[in-house]
C-alpha cells in the first residue's frame, strides 16, 4: 500500500501545470522549441454491479518541461481492479528523466523509478541510471530514438509470505518509434531489453504501443498494449504477460 501512495502522490505533484498541445512527448522534446510545457492525462473508471461487483479504475500522466538545451520528462501509471472482496488488479510506477542536449544526434539521460505490483508480488521496484540516447530519425512526422544505460536496481518480492530482496546492476537499452500519420491519429511504440551484465542475454523485456485519434482539439481516444516477459522471474511466476486497454484522454 506504501507503494501505491507513493506514486499516488507524485501522480497528483506532477499534474499541477503545463499548457501546450501534444502529439507524443518523444516528437515534441527534439522539434518546436516554443512549446515549452508538455502533457497529457488519461483516467478512467468502470463499475459494473451485477451477480459480480467488478470495480476498474487508473490514470496515466505523461508531462514534459523543456529547457534550452535539456528537457525533464516524467511519465506515470497507476491501475486497479477488484471483483466483490478480491483484488484483481494492482500496479502502478513513475518514470523520471533528464534529457541532456535534446538537439544534439547523441545525448545524455538520467532517470530513476518506483513501481509495484502487488497481483505478481512485487512489493517494491526502485531503479536509478544514466546513459545515452541517439536520434536515428527526426523529420517532421516520424521519429526513431535508441538509448543504453547502466543502471542500479532494488526489488522487493514476496512469496509464501516471505519477502525476497534482491539487488542488481543491468543494462537497459531501448528502442522508440513516434510517427503522426494525421493530424488525427498518432502512435508510439517503446521497446526495452534490460538484463545484467553476467546474464546478458536472459532479459526482461518490454514493449509498449501506444495509439491515439483525436477527437476534439483536445479530447482524445486511447488505446494502450503492453506486454512483458522475464527470462528469469525472481519468484515463480508467468514469465510472460501483457495488457491492453482502451480510455480517454486529454492533452494540455
Amino acid at each position: 500500500m506504501k507503494n501505491y501512495i507513493k506514486i499516488l502522490v507524485l501522480f497528483l505533484l506532477l499534474s499541477y501545470n503545463g499548457q501546450a498541445q501534444i502529439l507524443n512527448l518523444n516528437k515534441q522534446l527534439i522539434q518546436n522549441d516554443s512549446i515549452k510545457w508538455l502533457g497529457q492525462v488519461r483516467l478512467f473508471f468502470t463499475l459494473i454491479d451485477q451477480e459480480v461487483s467488478v470495480a476498474n479504475m487508473g490514470g496515466n500522466l505523461d508531462l514534459v518541461r523543456k529547457f534550452k538545451k535539456h528537457s525533464l520528462m516524467t511519465v506515470s501509471k497507476v491501475s486497479f481492479a477488484r471483483s466483490n472482496s478480491e483484488t484483481l488488479l494492482s500496479d502502478g510506477y513513475a518514470h523520471l528523466r533528464m534529457i541532456f542536449n535534446r538537439h544534439k544526434k547523441l545525448g545524455e539521460e538520467v532517470f530513476w523509478q518506483i513501481q509495484y505490483n502487488a497481483i505478481r508480488g512485487m512489493q517494491d521496484r526502485n531503479l536509478v541510471g544514466g546513459g545515452f540516447r541517439y536520434i536515428l530519425m527526426d523529420s517532421e512526422k516520424y521519429g526513431l530514438l535508441a538509448g543504453s544505460a547502466v543502471m542500479k536496481e532494488w526489488e522487493s518480492w514476496l512469496f509464501n509470505d516471505a519477502i525476497k530482496d534482491v539487488s542488481i546492476i543491468k543494462s537497459s537499452n531501448y528502442l522508440s518509434l513516434f510517427a503522426e500519420v494525421n493530424k488525427n491519429f498518432h502512435f508510439n511504440v517503446i521497446s526495452y531489453y534490460q538484463a545484467s551484465f553476467t546474464n546478458f542475454f536472459q532479459p526482461r523485456v518490454s514493449l509498449e504501443i501506444n495509439l491515439n485519434i483525436n477527437l476534439t482539439e483536445r479530447l482524445l481516444f486511447t488505446s494502450n498494449f503492453t506486454a512483458y516477459y522475464d527470462a528469469q522471474p525472481i519468484i515463480p511466476i508467468d514469465k510472460f504477460v501483457y495488457k491492453f486497454k482502451n480510455g480517454l484522454g486529454y492533452k494540455f
